[in-house]
């Protein structure tokens, strides 16, 4: 362990002197960060991308999106789609287990707002595998390969895809998959260094990373256990991805992003203080607000503080009281009493 520490001292060293946090491109489109926020299904809406490219995320994905659901024309898919004059660039994800379903769904995305178009082939949830789609992709490597290959030719939009190293761990092909999705137009390819069979479970396997970006000359974009900004850095540094994907590192900390841009370009990071965060979270709120009106947005809302709240004491009271309000009036002062003016909350 420690000689791990001294190896990852050196680098951010390393980063400090050279400006390693840069500017680069997936495609033809400029990402002014090398980190970006990984699709959660249930958090990176609207409102919470909003939040994550303001604290300096180089780029956001819609939620996972059905392309049957697109093709049927459901109002509930639509609504998760990315808005006009959201912040970018953005993605917008879609999964499906049939190269025509997901071809003619990537057209219909293609006219609404969205820089990428992106399909998930790493999505290890049973009810998205179960229909073929989603991680379920990945037994299948010369369909997987068909579906890119029919949506990169059918839009104008640039394809990126998600995939995990393997089915299992038996079945680990991630350098031929990558090599694949390479060959059938995509211009880029995210990969969550675990099996669908692990889940979130286990270690993330970045020496598949590694391996599967010295095979392709398009970006590889490395996810799974980057928690910290060093430990962004170092995945930067050692795997030869040239970004990296942040989800459950992301939840209740949007700043995340900033403070990796700050110490790849300074050697050092800023915390936020108890009153920013509360401030953040009112902004979020706010934003909630004008996307789906008070009442919802006093729901949707919990998923977050749990997130938000963690670490800090008096966190589990202060749960609790969220999860009893029901006015966004009333949500707003507990946000404002227990992170900007520092009150406990009081046992009821």
């Amino acid at each position: 362990m420690k000689t791990i520490i001294l190896n990852l001292t050196a680098l951010l060293r390393h980063h400090s002197q050279s400006n390693k946090v840069k500017i680069m491109k997936i495609g033809e489109i400029i990402l002014q960060s090398q980190a970006v926020m990984a699709p959660i299904a249930g958090i990176t809406d609207m409102p919470y991308r909003n939040i994550v490219m303001e604290h300096g995320a180089g780029m956001v994905t819609s939620e996972l999106l059905s392309a049957n659901a697109l093709i049927r024309d459901s109002g509930k898919t639509f609504d998760m789609m990315p808005g006009e004059n959201e912040p970018g660039p953005v993605a917008t994800q879609i999964f499906g287990g049939d190269p025509e379903v997901l071809r003619d769904a990537a057209l219909i995305v293609q006219e609404r707002p969205c820089d990428f178009i992106d399909l998930n082939f790493g999505c290890p949830v049973k009810k998205v595998t179960k229909c073929g789609g989603g991680a379920a992709m990945l037994k299948d490597l010369q369909k997987a390969e068909r579906a890119v290959s029919m949506v990169a030719s059918a839009v104008s939009k640039p394809v990126t895809v998600k995939i995990r190293t393997g089915w299992n761990s038996s079945t680990v092909n991630v350098v031929n998959m990558v090599k694949a999705i390479e060959n059938a137009g995509a211009v880029a390819v995210a990969i969550h260094a675990r099996t669908a069979a692990q889940g979130y479970s286990g270690e993330a396997d970045w020496d598949l990373i590694t391996k599967a970006a010295s095979a392709v000359s398009i970006p590889v974009i490395g996810n799974g256990d980057i928690t910290t900004p060093e430990k962004a850095l170092y995945r930067l540094e050692t795997s030869g991805c040239a970004f990296v994907m942040i989800g459950r590192g992301a939840l209740g900390n949007p700043w995340i992003f900033r403070q990796i841009n700050e110490l790849g370009n300074t050697g050092s990071y800023t915390i936020p203080s108890r009153e920013e965060i509360g401030c953040v979270i009112l902004a979020h709120f706010n934003l909630m607000i004008i996307r789906y009106g008070e009442k919802v947005s006093v729901r949707k809302i919990r998923a977050h503080m749990g997130y938000y709240s963690r670490g800090i004491r008096g966190g589990a009271r202060f749960r609790d009281s969220v999860n009893k309000e029901m006015t966004s009036s009333g949500m707003r002062r507990l946000i404002s009493d227990f992170f900007i003016n520092n009150r406990e909350i009081a046992i009821v």
